[in-house]
């Protein structure tokens, strides 16, 4: 029996993709979906853009192979076109021509490799077993950062659990002492159903109805209500969510749901302060901004904790914490050729007890954590910075040991900048 050869085991380590070939010339292209399909592959073909960009639209290309060179549409304006509709398809570009000009193009436009004319076979092959390796590889680094992502986030439900089950406990307690109250009233009112004859009797059991059972059940709802905003918030929080960050989120109702996440867990002497100025929707992942805040607003309530213990040891008893969260958003400028873009400015500030100066460098690397050995896994805000670089902003922080710390983000209106995207240009100066 004859040993596969080493391209049918390369070929056979990756799993079957769906590859679209577009080639101007129905032979050649009919002739490299036979090549694909013996690879081990799922292959289609048309010899134009305009067909192209109609197949990906209905989804399931994994992989785009095409000409450069083609009447109609080019297949520089079918990558762009591509790139708009779905940003993960991979592209190979196809051409027996090119100048510097057309290829840097190209790379800018997110294509993966290039083949030259006359193919050679084994390296068509080869380049699109790599190619779908680094698709097999990236989407494993995602699956694994979102199992990450949704590990820390249920490890930060785990820190909040002891308020929680406070704050539900609270309304559960005055509910259950209402239908006991009820249930007395019942009691009470049994003996005098046979004498509502008289009129002080009446009087009594008509109060008792029309104004003590609303005033319970009233307040009982609100109780349910309560308990009904705590777990749908932390049911919202513990979601996967999608992976979309082109949601429009109105980033006071993010700020707003993690404030009533994270109250629980306040001391009552921490006041939290909120502050917009020119607030407006921006482009983004409203799940995993709520994460970021919620990480914030934790390390805040700790800082100041850790400070009150330490003052109130030393006899200062008038020291009271305060977190601030302030968003606003800042205009772009008008210049000859464009516009600078549009950026909201987040700032979470706390009095509590600062960051060290040899360990603020450090804090948005992973594992690094300030907190004892077992409180904490280090990862709060590394993923906190992954999260914002995901929505093409930047965090930063600044600290004062004696004053506080104040985490500062930097985010685009209009989302991140998909790849084949232009970059809005600041002005030079």
């Amino acid at each position: 029996m004859d040993q596969p050869t080493a391209a049918q085991m390369e070929r056979s380590a990756h799993p079957s993709r769906t590859i679209l070939i577009v080639d101007d010339e129905k032979e050649i292209a009919e002739l490299l979906v036979n090549i694909v399909e013996k690879s081990g592959h799922k292959a289609i073909s048309c010899t134009n853009g305009e067909t192209a960009l109609e197949i990906v639209k209905k989804g399931g290309v994994d992989l785009l192979i095409t000409d450069l060179k083609m009447p109609g549409m080019s297949g520089i304006e079918l990558i762009g076109q591509t790139r708009r509709i779905n940003n993960e398809v991979e592209i190979i570009v196809i051409t027996g021509y090119g100048t510097m000009e057309i290829f840097l193009e190209a790379i800018r436009s997110g294509v993966s490799d290039f083949i030259l004319k006359p193919i050679d076979m084994e390296q068509f092959i080869h380049s699109i077993n790599r190619v779908m390796e680094k698709k097999n590889l990236t989407e494993s680094l995602i699956a694994r950062t979102q199992q990450l992502l949704q590990a820390e986030k249920m490890a930060t439900v785990g820190v909040l659990s002891t308020g929680i089950a406070h704050e539900i406990n609270n309304p559960t307690t005055f509910i259950r002492t209402n239908l006991q109250l009820m249930s007395e009233y019942i009691k009470r009112m049994e003996s005098k159903l046979d004498n509502l004859a008289d009129p002080k009797t009446a009087e009594s059991v008509k109060n008792i109805l029309l104004k003590e059972f609303p005033d319970m059940i009233r307040d009982a709802l609100k109780g349910t209500e309560r308990i009904q905003k705590i777990v749908s918030g932390i049911k919202h929080y513990a979601h996967m969510g999608s992976d979309s960050f082109d949601e429009d989120v109105d980033i006071r109702e993010v700020i707003t749901q993690t404030i009533n996440l994270v109250r629980a867990k306040l001391r009552k002497d921490i006041v939290i302060t909120e502050n917009y100025l020119n607030i407006k929707e921006i482009k983004g992942h409203f799940s995993k901004l709520e994460q970021v805040f919620v990480n914030l607003l934790i390390n805040a309530a700790d800082a100041i904790n850790d400070k009150m213990v330490k003052l109130k040891t030393g006899g200062d008893r008038d020291y009271r914490g305060l977190i601030d969260v302030s968003a606003t958003v800042i205009d772009g400028d008008e210049y000859e050729g464009g516009q600078s873009p549009d950026y909201l400015i987040l700032t979470f500030f706390d009095n509590g007890g600062g960051i060290p100066d040899n360990k603020i460098t450090k804090v948005f690397d992973p594992f690094f954590t300030t907190k004892p050995v077992g409180v904490g896994t280090g990862l709060g805000l590394y993923i906190c910075y992954e999260i914002i670089k995901q929505h093409g902003g930047e965090i930063t922080v600044q600290s004062d040991p004696e004053e506080g710390t104040a985490f500062i983000i930097r985010l685009p209106v209009v989302g991140a900048v998909k790849p084949g995207q232009e970059q809005p240009q600041e002005p030079r100066q």
